[in-house]
């Protein structure tokens, strides 16, 4: 390929989805040094992304067809014409949509003006895209599915699957004295903390609050526990007690990073915290429901470990569970707690846990 080849990749996921596409990225970047590569990137995925030098320039877009809640089907296909617009102004010579799920990232490449366009034909709507990804195999872990389509890509090369994830010196700055100030108040020398991030983007994911609350308030007799997540997140300003430290609301993602990065041990739902955990080689317990695969999107690496159940509705992919009981995320919390318990001393060998 030239050194002069302009490239963009739209990924314009969340947190995790960022962490998770990072692998391909620094691959990416490692056997393409001398082109300029473009990240089209969502908000958060630009904080995750931005530090690890892997992209000549980033431009960001708030993907509101991507979006879990009700939107306006006509505020969706304005955002996704936004994106197109944005492509098409840069001239790329080359546009890769990781994205496997959803139609319209599918035809933004199908209609944009790049030569090369590398993605997945989504109920047609990739009519245009010349270099159509076929569909990985179901049970691909979605860090190995996006390194699919590089090698379609680089032909014949060797990747490495190593997350990342981007602090700064000012989240760094931040979280020291956080810190610094609690084991101040509290006449520690140290501060031995666990961090638990209690909701997810929609409910379908989620192990009950009033569990987390309980679970919290069980280790923070050992430990301190810090509680993660945005200011707006239901019911997660509830968790409180002594050794509880509420941060809901008062991080940003890349201080939020800072903190796990320090952390003992991270708990939570399937979500971007367990994602951040894995970076940093942490132990993490993923409270994994059936509404996706753990086996394509459990927190990679040894130390990440996953709770699950093999219930009949597996791979439901809904985002609010139809069934009067949300049986697949029906952990009793003794048992979590002993698990948890486990983990930290080392006696856990399995890292996949079927409840």
């Amino acid at each position: 390929m030239e050194n002069k080849l302009r490239i963009a990749v739209i990924k314009t996921d969340g947190i995790g989805d960022a962490v998770l596409a990072s692998p391909f990225f620094f691959e990416l970047r490692k056997y393409l040094k001398k082109a300029h590569i473009t990240g089209i990137l969502s908000p958060a995925g630009a904080e995750v992304l931005s530090g690890l030098r892997v992209f000549d320039e980033i431009k960001i877009i708030d993907p509101k067809w991507l979006k879990y809640g009700k939107t306006f089907f006509l505020t969706r296909w304005l955002s996704a014409l936004g994106l197109l617009f944005l492509v098409n102004k840069g001239k790329y010579d080359l546009v890769i949509g990781l994205r496997w799920q959803d139609r319209l990232t599918s035809l933004i490449l199908s209609l944009c003006n790049a030569k090369e366009k590398y993605g997945y034909d989504v109920k047609g709507m990739g009519f245009g895209i010349n270099h159509k990804i076929p569909a990985a195999a179901r049970g691909t872990h979605v860090i190995k599915r996006n390194l699919l389509v590089l090698s379609k890509i680089l032909p014949g090369r060797k990747f490495t699957a190593k997350p990342g994830f981007s602090t700064d010196l000012q989240s760094e700055k931040r979280v020291n004295e956080l810190l610094r100030d609690i084991k101040r108040d509290a006449r520690r020398a140290s501060l031995r903390y666990i961090v638990i991030h209690p909701v997810s983007g929609h409910i379908s994911k989620d192990w009950a609050i009033d569990n987390y609350k309980e679970l919290a308030l069980r280790l923070a007799k050992k430990y301190d526990i810090f509680i993660i997540g945005a200011k707006t997140d239901k019911r997660v300003n509830e968790i409180s007690g002594r050794n509880i430290h509420n941060m809901a609301g008062l991080l940003n993602v890349r201080e939020t990073g800072s903190l796990i990065k320090r952390s003992l041990f991270v708990i939570g739902n399937d979500s971007a915290a367990v994602h951040i955990a894995s970076v940093f080689n942490k132990k993490s317990l993923t409270l994994f429901s059936g509404t996706a695969l753990y086996e394509e999107w459990g927190a990679y690496g040894k130390n990440s470990y996953i709770l699950a159940k093999n219930v009949v509705c597996r791979m439901c992919e809904l985002t609010q569970c139809d069934k009067p009981a949300h049986e697949c995320v029906e952990f009793e919390l003794n048992y979590v707690e002993k698990l948890i318990k486990k983990i930290l001393s080392g006696r856990q060998k399995k890292r996949i846990v079927l409840y």
